[in-house]
């Protein structure tokens, strides 16, 4: 028998992605608050001060916050996911058994030397999403990723040791300094292309570092700054192993989301345009040098970012953490995760930080341990270990869940 074919039709108007409601359920809950709960405190100051200056510094306080929760809630409506890619499950099972395996981890395996190598990993998966854009997606080459990784972590360092910034203001600086920073060196070096631009953004890596090293004042030269105080948000601090651990693996998952849905768009799409070919991107109209500059700058921000949560945590900012030994892991990370997934940089930088973890016990034979295990995954996984390996476990999974059914007659 024949299908027939369906009929093309047009999408209705009144269907429209749920995404916008996001940001138009939070003005009305800042419409709610400020009539309820905002004006119930604002009169309640009145009654017991009966002073003006105590009401205006009460309602300059209360536009401070006002402030303060509106941002973070902006945020989060444009890195949460579209609740119609659940309706048309485009957001797979496996993202929610990834995400349940990273919740409940913490928890089966106790150890605090567990919590704090995967806090690490997951710091190197920040940067390694960020890299993977710019590298597996936009196909250039970046060397000097580590570079943005310290100008994260001086500028949390410098703000919250020297002028009493709180961690959570010096995140957000962290990223913008890396951006800045990104913008500016990039206009010039991206117009270079394939091993030119590796050398350059390499160089501005050296750079970097000697101008870190000389900078005694600032950064406190080959010694760096010290006693950089953990990350805290409204009071509560992230000072155990495990607090730590679900802040840096909720910033991943945020970040996780936040690309996958930026490979989508259509920024996305003009990326995999030009890392086919930039002649054939420019030939229909994509503006090349304005797409390559806003992925370098949005990967040197995910850089920023990785920074200022490995200050927090480490509680110290040193150039011997910034260095190229730091740029080689992180680009074999992306390579052996995959270049052209968002999955495969989490899982090489989860692999790769154990691996080092693992053989820094064996310091004598570390090296040539290290590298024959490198050369042996790229010879058998060529396209990365999140290109081929993908979904076996949950393959493997669902295959033996059908075939208890099997047995059972229930299929």
């Amino acid at each position: 028998m024949v299908k027939k074919e369906k009929k093309y039709e047009p999408p209705n108007s009144n269907d429209r992605s749920p995404r916008n409601n996001y940001l138009i359920g939070f003005w009305c809950f800042d419409i709610i608050w400020n009539l309820g709960f905002g004006n119930w405190n604002l009169n309640l100051s009145r009654q017991e001060n009966m002073v003006p200056q105590t009401t205006k510094r009460s309602q300059r306080d209360f536009r401070k916050r006002d402030v303060f929760y509106l941002v973070p809630l902006w945020l989060i409506s444009l890195i949460a996911p579209d609740p119609y890619l659940y309706h048309k499950k485009e957001f797979k099972k496996k993202d929610l058994y990834y995400l349940g395996a990273i919740g409940l981890a913490p928890l089966i395996w106790s150890d605090p030397h567990f919590h704090h190598v995967m806090v690490l990993a997951g710091i190197y998966a920040i940067l390694a999403l960020g890299l993977s854009l710019f590298m597996g997606y936009a196909g250039q080459i970046s060397l000097g990723h580590a570079a943005f990784f310290g100008i994260g972590a001086y500028t949390t360092a410098i703000l919250t040791t020297r002028h009493s910034f709180s961690p959570f203001v010096a995140l957000w600086a962290s990223a913008l300094s890396a951006s800045a920073v990104a913008y500016l060196i990039g206009r010039p070096i991206l117009k270079l292309k394939g091993y030119f631009l590796a050398l350059a953004t390499l160089g501005f890596g050296e750079i970097f570092l000697v101008m870190v090293r000389e900078s005694t004042n600032l950064t406190g030269g080959v010694i760096g700054i010290f006693g950089i105080p953990w990350f805290s948000v409204m009071g509560f601090s992230f000072d155990t192993y495990l607090r730590q651990y679900y802040l840096i693996w909720g910033v991943v998952t945020g970040l996780f989301i936040f690309s996958k849905n930026l490979v989508r768009s259509k920024l996305g799409r003009a990326l995999l345009a030009v890392a086919a070919s930039e002649d054939a991107a420019s030939s229909v109209g994509i503006n090349v040098p304005r797409i390559k500059l806003e992925i370098f700058v949005l990967g040197a921000a995910f850089a920023g970012l990785a920074g200022s949560l490995f200050a927090c945590i480490m509680s110290t900012a040193n150039p011997e953490a910034f260095g190229l030994g730091v740029t080689v892991p992180i680009v074999m990370m992306v390579i052996l995760g995959g270049m052209g997934t968002i999955y495969g940089p989490v899982a090489g930088a989860i692999l790769l930080t154990w691996l080092m973890d693992i053989l820094s016990r064996y310091q004598e034979y570390s090296l040539p341990i290290y590298s024959v295990i490198l050369i042996l995954l790229l010879i058998f996984f060529p396209d990365g270990i999140g290109t081929r390996l993908n979904v076996r476990i949950l393959y493997l999974i669902g295959y033996w869940a059908k075939k208890r059914k099997r047995d059972e007659g229930k299929l």
